[in-house]
């Protein structure tokens, strides 16, 4: 390796690390809004019937194609018509699209650049960088053209899915809006949660968790919603959920353009490697499988 590539993939991730957080939880915090989750909703989870079961698994398999559809195969055009359309769904992935592209020209553009840097030194993330790179072009050209006209446009349709009643937009605009989440808030999305089974809100839920200023009222539950253990364990949850952690997903490129690590195949991959010792990896299995089986009911009972 060349000396010069090594010190400036050294300095890149020294800037990067603090970069990670931003990504994810930025624009949180501020005042809560009129019509953000209700803060008084305080339901109880109750056991789902088989039928419930099925009609929640049949809904997931078509949010989840429907997700693979906007977020691998569509462009940009088709994006906004669908979002225009009424789509929730186009709505909160066009509004991702904006919020990338307006970080790419600002605070991550010399991240971005450098990315060619890191791929002389560590080839085997060239794949990931690649198809930054290829979103970048295939998305952000024409994206630009509308934030020039409106560079609030990330926000505006965020809020018009929350509003329309998209659960991971909820709670991503909540959490972007509240000071902190108390128990009875943090219910109601667990409840919507547990009826819904979507993989993308149960991402969202991960970084929630952040915002929670008190603990869950039952004891035997309260580890899976405090702590980084609980948030990745919520995280690979979904992705056993099917939320897309595949390479090229946005969750895997975030990490490589705010971490600069991007060899990972996938992001479960990557969530393991950040729990490599025994203890954590039995800390990690312990709270997905409450998380699935007692949270979420993703699986029976034993």
């Amino acid at each position: 390796m060349k000396k010069g590539v090594l010190v400036a993939a050294v300095a890149l991730v020294a800037i990067a690390s603090a970069a990670t957080v931003w990504w994810f939880m930025r624009d949180r915090g501020g005042t809560p809004q009129e019509d953000a989750a209700p803060a008084s909703a305080r339901r109880t989870g109750s056991a789902l019937s088989p039928a419930q079961r099925g009609e929640r698994a049949e809904r997931v398999r078509a949010a989840v194609a429907h997700h693979r559809r906007l977020w691998r195969e569509t462009t940009y055009v088709e994006i906004r018509d669908a979002a225009m359309g009424g789509d929730v769904v186009a709505q909160r992935r066009l509004s991702e699209i904006y919020e990338d592209c307006l970080a790419y020209a600002g605070q991550m553009n010399v991240a971005l650049r450098m990315l060619g840097t890191l791929t002389k030194a560590d080839p085997a993330a060239q794949p990931t960088v690649k198809g930054i790179y290829t979103d970048y072009k295939h998305f952000c050209v024409q994206a630009d053209a509308d934030l020039r006209k409106n560079p609030d446009a990330g926000r505006y349709w965020l809020h018009k899915s929350a509003k329309a009643g998209d659960l991971a937009s909820e709670m991503r605009y909540f959490g972007r809006t509240v000071p902190t989440l108390n128990s009875g808030q943090l219910k109601y999305f667990v409840d919507r949660l547990r009826a819904s089974g979507d993989p993308d809100a149960i991402f969202e839920m991960a970084l929630l968790l952040a915002k929670a200023n008190e603990s869950w009222p039952d004891p035997a539950m309260a580890s899976a919603f405090r702590g980084e253990s609980a948030q990745s364990a919520w995280m690979l949850a979904a992705c056993r959920a099917g939320f897309d952690c595949a390479r090229g997903s946005r969750a895997l490129n975030m990490v490589c353009i705010t971490m600069f690590t991007c060899s990972h195949p996938d992001y479960e991959r990557y969530l393991w490697f950040n729990n490599d010792t025994p203890a954590q990896r039995t800390e990690l299995t312990r709270l997905v499988t409450l998380i699935e089986r007692d949270i979420l009911q993703m699986q029976p009972t034993q």
